[in-house]
């Protein structure tokens, strides 16, 4: 009797190409069925470049930094130093400028974010980063008092005098700030000292309260002083306004009217000193 053989079973195909004919069916199905259209190209990304303001493709300090964008807009711009001080700016006209509105600083290295929007509706980010050179010219100050956590007198005047003249005064004024634990006010003064160089002062609007903590703060790095001279460092100093000769003990070497004294003979503060010992109290006629 004959046998009969069965017939040979074909091997089934692997799982993944049956997963992959599975899904290329659908979406033929989808796509004839619903009508969907195929994926629309991806849009090219905006680019985004920075110059300076004037036009020059170097940017040094003392320009307005200029962000541009082509192909799309800029929707956010962000501009910050290793500190994490924000350079101020806005956008302009159609959304494909954003320029600075302050100048950038000498030796600095500036990290920008632009956020930007295509035509087609894409969202995207650019990050850049630019590094200035060292100023070929600097500015210094000097301050008055010189010696931090000093102890000075209530009539003791709070004095910066710089090394160069200050032709912009408002950019250096607008980093100037003095501080005290008794919310003292007090304004800036603008003159110049015997040798003729530029000094601000800093004038209580009222007398001294004694042991007043007076902070100062001139945050000065990089703030061009006019004419392309910056400063390269900031400057902070500490002092205490002294107690007046009826709380001290000094009450003896303190600045006062000496009963007794020849007509016309009056023995004052001694002003400009550091020294604990005179010159430091309210007058009185012990």
């Amino acid at each position: 009797m004959r046998q009969s053989h069965s017939p040979r079973r074909r091997p089934s195909r692997p799982p993944r190409i049956a997963l992959a004919l599975v899904t290329a069916v659908g979406a033929s199905t989808l796509s004839a069925c619903a009508g969907f259209a195929a994926p629309a190209p991806v849009a090219d990304p905006v680019k985004v470049a920075l110059a300076a303001a004037g036009g020059t493709r170097t940017v040094q300090a003392g320009d307005k930094l200029k962000v541009t964008a082509e192909g799309g807009v800029l929707t956010e711009v962000t501009v910050t130093d290793p500190r994490g001080r924000r350079l101020p700016g806005g956008l302009k006209g159609d959304g494909t400028v954003w320029t600075s509105s302050a100048k950038i600083a000498p030796a600095t290295k500036y990290s920008v974010v632009a956020r930007t929007k295509s035509p087609e509706g894409g969202v995207g980010a650019a990050k850049e980063s630019l590094t200035t050179a060292q100023a070929a010219k600097l500015n210094t100050l000097v301050l008055d008092p010189g010696v931090q956590d000093t102890v000075v007198a209530v009539d003791r005047l709070l004095t910066l005098t710089f090394d160069h003249p200050v032709t912009d005064r408002a950019a250096v004024e607008r980093r100037l700030s003095v501080t005290t634990d008794g919310r003292t006010t007090g304004s800036w003064d603008w003159t110049t000292d015997r040798s003729g160089n530029d000094q601000v002062a800093w004038r209580a609007a009222q007398r001294w309260k004694p042991g007043t903590q007076v902070t100062v703060r001139a945050a000065l790095d990089g703030v061009d002083s006019g004419g392309g001279r910056y400063f390269a460092g900031d400057y902070d100093l500490n002092f205490t306004i002294s107690r007046s000769c009826t709380d001290s003990d000094m009450g003896r070497v303190c600045g006062k009217v000496h009963v007794g004294d020849p007509a016309g003979v009056i023995t004052s503060p001694v002003r400009g000193k550091d020294d604990h010992t005179t010159g430091i109290g309210d007058w009185n006629d012990g």
